[in-house]
């Protein structure tokens, strides 16, 4: 009882203490609240208010702000630093004391920055996603859920990336303008062969950086509007060699060899990728064959390309002809290497080596649409050709220090094809069997050397450049009945021989003034070129060609930059050009002043736009002035009519983009539109006869193209899905001659595509469905046709099982055109099985396993003055057993 009395008696002490103390605690804990918005009165939604002690610089407490801007925290009496941040806007620190219990500070206004770089972390447990200034980080494991085989599936799964049908990887629709691998640029524009080989395991995490500046670098201005995406390999992964070997064969012959071999090392990368197959998959696309082919110092130093073609020369076939083939075979090799010998020397070796075969089968209906003595031409084609294609670039890199650059470029490219048609007219009474044979060869060597160096808060900027191009093609046409209107003595054969060369100099030098808020562009660009072109068929002096063209072009010019405000420049410039030409033995020279103006507003580094304007002019090629004609085939003639060597063709450009990227919401919009005017260009006056359709160079008054794309996609919060649409249009209206009468045509493309993609972390099903839309209208003066392709897909895969997975693509596409129906169903089926605690993987595939014939697709290729409707055979479907050893 007494003991009971005690314990009852110290409870009442502890009571009567803890009540005591309660006022005091509570008098001591302060709050602090107020509301964050920017200059407008909005509020800011996720700022991060963090509360730390003066004198220690330790963190006491943080908090976010709410959707109205809103944040309140707690904490002790005593000296404090405030500090509040959000993306885009200065970082603001605050000095407070508290004495008091409630500390309101109302309104806090933020000050824009686009140059802010402190660490703003969004939601980075939720999500997955940190924001540091210019750099976005993933945590991938947060996206991945267990089926993902290569970095493409990777890269797929993170919200605001995805990879286009060309290969190549987009961050918020737009293509990027780097792939790094652990910081190093191995694979240049071909994205697709470290996405394709490199395996998903060995991916650590990815960050894409907006703003990128690489070794080369030495600019001063913090905004290059370079987009890079880096992915950093595993540490087991690095400092050996690692890579894969595959290998399937399957039904009708079929078979695909691949291997990779890595070494990603601190001071070296290296890659070593060769592939086989006969499946139609091919390494490289019209992009890439641009970027390599294109190698002029000037589209370097001013974004602009020196890549074109004229109606004398042909893309090989294997890059446009896609799956649309009756067979296709590639056998490629690429080496890259990157050596980082010390802190100041970078070696930068790539080498590429494609060898393409195929076959084509179509059938092609001509209407021409004001025929003289012909209506409609039907013919069955066969085309056989053979591709060799190299590259080999060795870039050396020297950096003295962090102000000065030195690098040695030297480039050498070899283009060779073999290619055989055969041709069934089935027009005219009489039987038609035309046989072309046509062998272009190539070969194009560059080198340059480039300086730049920083002095004071200026930068000077030179290279010199040496470029050299030979070109030969042999064409052979064999027929049994008279074409071209040739006048022939007894067998019906017409043999030309076509040579050009091309030795161009160029010098440029450049000088950047920065001022406070004005920055100053001076350049110099000359160039000297020497080319030469000549033809000859059967000795035939009307087909005889033996022409020159000697330039020297000197561009001086100025760009000027004002800062308006901490989110506004505006940029105008203008440049005199002299360029003295000589035409054969005629000499002239051409004076004419460009202009242009862009003003590019950064809200901040993920909300940017951006008008501007160009005026310039161009000149014509050589390829545009032969005086004799040159023949593309068996019944189309190529000459020139009233181009000049001096003509101008000034042109007109204006630009619009606007990009934002919210990476708390997920939510990515990119919208550009370009339209360009020309007061003059080259266009053609087309002659059609029985026997030739014959196109002449031609001036022409009107040639316009406008071209607009939008882009969206968001990841919803409560449902794990994710939305994506892109929609196009592109038009071109300009002028044409037919028998010297004037007429208009014009063709327009609108395309569109809408996808859902599950985003489901741990399931045995995952989706992907979407809708494509594309349509082609041609309209002349007296008619207009279409082409139009719709295509409802759905990719899906899952798990089986720990060690199986499953994989199903399926699509039915539509092809309507003014005369014509087809349409072609696709189902391809993977199973993969990874056998536990080992290096193999083994794979059942099927690709088009519903097409193991050939089908027909329909395709649309009219021009001016005629109408042209292709039925081509597409490449058949294959079953294949295959394994892969990862080491």
């Amino acid at each position: 009882m007494r003991r009971s009395l005690i314990n009852i008696t110290n409870l009442k002490k502890q009571l009567f203490c803890f009540f005591l103390f309660v006022p005091a605690l509570l008098i001591s804990q302060t709050n602090i609240d107020g509301y964050i918005k920017d200059n407008n009165n909005t509020p800011i939604d996720g700022a991060n208010i963090i509360l730390k002690k003066t004198n220690t610089d330790e963190i006491i407490t943080f908090t976010t702000s709410n959707a109205k801007g809103y944040f309140n925290l707690q904490t002790e009496t005593g000296n404090y630093t405030l500090k509040i941040s959000a993306l885009g806007f200065e970082t603001i620190l605050k000095n407070i004391e508290l004495k008091n219990t409630t500390l309101s500070l109302n309104n806090i206004a933020l000050i824009e920055n686009s140059t802010a770089l402190e660490e703003v972390i969004i939601n980075a447990e939720n999500n997955g996603i940190v924001q540091k200034g210019d750099v976005t980080q993933y945590k991938i494991e947060k996206f991945l859920n267990g089926t993902e085989e290569s970095l493409k599936d990777v890269i797929t799964r993170l919200p605001g990336l995805d990879i286009n049908e060309n290969g190549k990887i987009t961050a918020n629709g737009k293509e990027i303008d780097r792939l790094l691998i652990d910081g190093e640029n191995l694979y240049k524009k071909q994205h697709q062969l470290a996405t394709e080989n490199i395996n998903s395991e060995m991916v650590k995490n990815a960050e894409l950086i907006r703003n990128y500046k690489d070794f080369e670098s030495i600019s001063t201005n913090d905004k290059t509007g370079i987009t890079a995406l880096n992915i950093n390999i595993k540490e087991e992964f690095k400092n050996k060699f690692t890579g894969n070997f595959e290998t399937h064969l399957g039904f009708k012959d079929k078979y695909k060899v691949n291997a990779s071999l890595f070494n990603f090392n601190k001071r070296v990368k290296f890659s070593l990728i060769p592939s086989s197959n006969n499946l139609g998959e091919s390494t490289m696309s019209i992009q890439d064959y641009y970027a390599l082919t294109d190698t002029d110092v000037r589209s370097n130093l001013k974004n602009e390309s020196k890549v074109t073609f004229s109606k004398l020369e042909d893309l090989p076939r294997f890059l446009n002809s896609n799956n649309n083939v009756a067979t296709k075979s590639n056998n490629f090799v690429t080496i890259s290497s990157i050596a980082n010998l010390s802190d100041k020397i970078k070696l930068d070796f790539y080498g590429i080596f494609n060898n393409a075969e195929q076959e084509e089968n179509y059938s092609r209906e001509l209407l021409f649409k004001m025929p003289q003595t012909l209506d409609e031409i039907n013919e069955n084609n066969k085309i056989i050709e053979e591709n060799y294609f190299g590259v080999l670039q060795l870039k050396s890199i020297y950096k003295p220090n962090k102000n000065s650059v030195l690098t040695i470029n030297n480039y050498i490219n070899i283009d060779n094809t073999n290619q055989d048609k055969d041709i069934e007219n089935l027009t005219n009474i009489k039987y038609i069997n035309t046989k072309e044979t046509n062998k272009p060869k190539k070969i194009n060597f560059n080198s340059e050397i480039n300086y730049r160096k920083n002095i004071n808060s200026n930068t000077f900027t030179s290279s010199l450049s040496f470029n050299y191009l030979d070109s030969k093609s042999i064409k052979n046409i064999y027929s049994n009945n008279a074409f071209l209107n040739i006048n022939f003595n007894d067998e019906f054969v017409a043999n030309q021989s076509i040579n050009k060369s091309l030795q161009e100099t160029n010098f440029y030098l450049a000088y950047t003034l920065n001022y406070n808020k004005v920055s100053i562009d001076l350049y110099n660009n000359t160039t000297f070129t020497k080319d030469k072109l000549t033809s000859n068929t059967n000795n035939l002096s009307s087909f005889y060609n033996n022409i020159s063209l000697d330039q020297l072009l000197a561009k001086n010019g100025i760009d000027v930059t004002f800062k308006i405000s901490k989110t506004i420049n505006y940029t105008i410039g203008a440049n005199y050009n002299y360029t003295a030409k000589t035409f054969n033995t005629i000499n002239n020279n051409i004076n004419y002043l460009e202009f242009n103006s862009s003003i590019k507003s950064v809200f901040n580094t993920n909300n940017i736009a951006q008008i501007s304007y160009k005026f310039s002019n161009q000149t014509p090629f050589i390829d545009h002035l032969n005086d004799g004609f040159i023949i593309k085939d068996y019944r189309n003639l190529i000459v020139n009519n009233d181009l000049a060597a001096t003509t101008l063709l000034p042109y007109h450009q204006i630009s619009a983009s606007h990009f934002i990227f919210k990476p708390k919401s997920e939510f990515s919009y990119i919208f550009n539109a370009s339209y360009i005017s020309k007061n003059k260009s080259i266009g053609n006056n087309i002659i059609n006869t029985e026997n030739v359709s014959i196109s002449t160079n031609k001036i022409i008054r009107q040639d316009n193209m406008f071209n607009t794309f939008l882009f969206l996609d968001k990841k919803l919060k409560k449902l794990p899905l994710s939305f994506s649409g892109s929609l196009s249009y592109n038009t071109n209206k300009k002028e044409y001659f037919q028998d010297n009468n004037l007429y208009h045509f014009q063709n327009e493309n609108i395309s569109s595509i809408l996808k859902v993609k599950s985003q489901f972390k741990k399931a045995i099903f995952h989706f992907d469905l979407g809708f494509k839309y594309s349509k082609d209208n041609y309209t002349d003066q007296n008619s207009k046709t279409y082409l139009r392709i719709t295509q409802p897909y759905l990719n899906t895969n899952g798990k089986i099982s720990k060690n199986l997975f499953w994989y199903l693509n399926s699509s039915l596409t539509f092809y309507n055109s003014t005369n014509s129906t087809r349409k072609l169903y696709l189902i391809s089926p993977k199973l993969r099985f990874i056998k536990e605690k080992s290096k193999w993987e083994i794979y059942v595939t099927g690709n088009n396993i519903l097409n193991l014939n050939h089908k027909t697709i329909l395709e649309n290729n009219s021009s001016p003055s005629f109408y042209e409707e292709k039925t081509s055979a597409t490449l058949a479907g294959h079953l294949l057993l295959g394994g892969k050893l990862k080491f």
